[in-house]
């Protein structure tokens, strides 16, 4: 089939137009710029053209057209294909129809949180366990050399409940790693968030598995479900109860390493010990992301403690606690920490590994709508840093909502956090210049959002080269 991508050069979709090459397909596509992207698919076989116009529509004859979020119905290569009658499909859509093509089993990683680090754990723990598995990640993992890899076993994708559109998957094995009020723009309630996911289990194939965190509130109902339908549920989290069939125990941190150490419950109930891991991502979270690693591997019929070697160490994605350097003799921090409970585990992590040391939050928010709907809890996670500057808010898909701004968040946590010393800062350009005011040595500045924060942490520790990629 001819295949032609717009936006070939996206995260999402160029790792779609690798899985496509890899499965026979031929592969056309177009981006705005050139970059790393377009010139590995184009070495890879893929013919690109930089720019978008309906010729390239004309020209290649694709059978099907697949389009990124970001691509808007004006644009004259989607316009020229619905004027031919070709079939267009958004990328969720396609990505279904690769997973359909894909051989068994075939995995979809979903949750409110922990999506792209639980993803490339499963990743790194079906390689090391020889399933040579196909992995699509919403972010770069150093080990795969970014953010795809093409294998010959399992295929494995996150699976983004932005929009339903992991609805558009029937995975073999499902993992719900948590479910928290997000996305309301497009839920409008918490209580559509859950329909949804419930939707989401319903699309597991008959005789698959479903592996979820024991301890999240709504997880009993979804377990229902599953039984209901006869899959295969487990159950993972931490400390052992009767109701969990993997689990961590003995926490410990020592100097940024999270260690534990790890039983399953084996045949007819016997505990059985895989043993210590180690982890290079710190935090409570990550050892629960591991541990939905592990349950897939056994979902996936991997010899598990091959699986389990496979973790040891891991240092965790792009984007996700990246220590970028240092700056003014303070450690800088970048995550993508952008809903409330992200920031609190991202927060106790650095405490955890930063232990002693004064953190100082710099947050830019994530959408007028979420920072409206989730006001409060933000507030409330962000008092929890010693220092706090609200930065303006990136707007990505929306458009300004009156009243909801930089200042409005900063309002909410000085009325709960008096003591937090507070700074607002809409201006991007001048975060260097306001953190000059605060900064000691040996603080630890976060740069937490999902926007473009990451580029202000890598402005700050390019003044001092030396010490890039380097903790302080």
């Amino acid at each position: 089939m001819r295949i032609h991508f717009i936006g070939i050069g996206g995260v999402g979709v160029s790792g779609l137009a690798e899985v496509a090459l890899a499965q026979g397909h031929r592969v056309t596509g177009s981006d705005r710029t050139a970059s790393a992207i377009t010139e590995r698919l184009a070495a890879r076989g893929a013919a690109i053209r930089i720019g978008h116009s309906a010729e390239a529509i004309g020209d290649w004859a694709p059978d099907l057209v697949v389009y990124s979020a970001a691509i808007p119905a004006s644009n004259p290569e989607l316009a020229m294909a619905h004027a031919r009658g070709i079939p267009t499909v958004s990328r969720s859509e396609y990505l279904g129809k690769a997973m359909d093509e894909a051989a068994p089993p075939r995995v979809a990683v979903a949750g409110t949180h922990g999506k792209t680090t639980t993803t490339s754990m499963v990743g790194a723990a079906l390689v090391a366990a020889g399933l040579d598995p196909t992995v699509l990640i919403g972010g770069d993992y150093a080990a795969f050399g970014g953010n795809v890899r093409i294998g010959s076993g399992p295929f494995v994708t996150e699976a983004c409940e932005a929009f339903r559109s992991f609805l558009d998957l029937q995975p073999d094995v499902a993992v719900i790693t948590n479910i928290e009020p997000d996305h309301l723009d497009c839920y409008g309630d918490f209580d559509h968030v859950l329909e949804a996911f419930a939707a989401f289990v319903q699309r597991i194939r008959p005789g698959g598995t479903l592996v979820l965190w024991a301890d999240d509130p709504h997880a009993d109902a979804f377990v229902g479900i599953g039984t209901d339908r006869g899959l295969r549920v487990l159950r993972y989290g931490l400390g052992e109860k009767p109701d969990r069939d993997m689990w961590a125990d003995e926490p410990a941190s020592a100097h940024g390493v999270t260690g534990v150490t790890v039983r399953m419950r084996g045949a007819g109930g016997a505990v059985e010990r895989l043993g210590a891991l180690t982890l290079g991502a710190p935090g409570r979270h990550n050892i629960l992301n591991g541990m939905a690693a592990l349950g897939v591997a056994m979902a996936c019929g991997a010899d598990i403690l091959r699986a389990f070697d496979g973790l040891q160490g891991f240092g965790g994605v792009e984007r996700r606690f990246d220590v970028l350097g240092s700056w003014r003799g303070a450690t800088v921090v970048d995550d993508y920490a952008h809903h409330p409970t992200e920031i609190r585990a991202t927060m106790a992590a650095a405490r955890e590994r930063f232990e002693g040391r004064r953190l100082i939050a710099v947050f830019q928010p994530h959408l007028y709508s979420r920072t409206r709907d989730l006001l409060d809890d933000f507030a409330q996670a962000l008092a929890g840093a010693d220092a706090v500057v609200v930065t303006g808010i990136y707007a990505a898909r929306e458009e300004p909502i009156p009243g909801v701004d930089a200042a409005l968040l900063s309002g909410r946590v000085a009325a709960v956090a008096p003591d937090v010393t507070l700074l607002t800062e809409p201006d991007r350009e001048r975060i260097p210049s306001t953190l000059e005011h605060i900064v000691r040595k040996d603080d630890v500045i976060l740069m937490l959002g999902a926007g473009d924060i990451r580029e202000v942490g890598e402005r700050l520790v390019a003044t001092e080269p030396s010490t890039r990629k380097r903790e302080a």
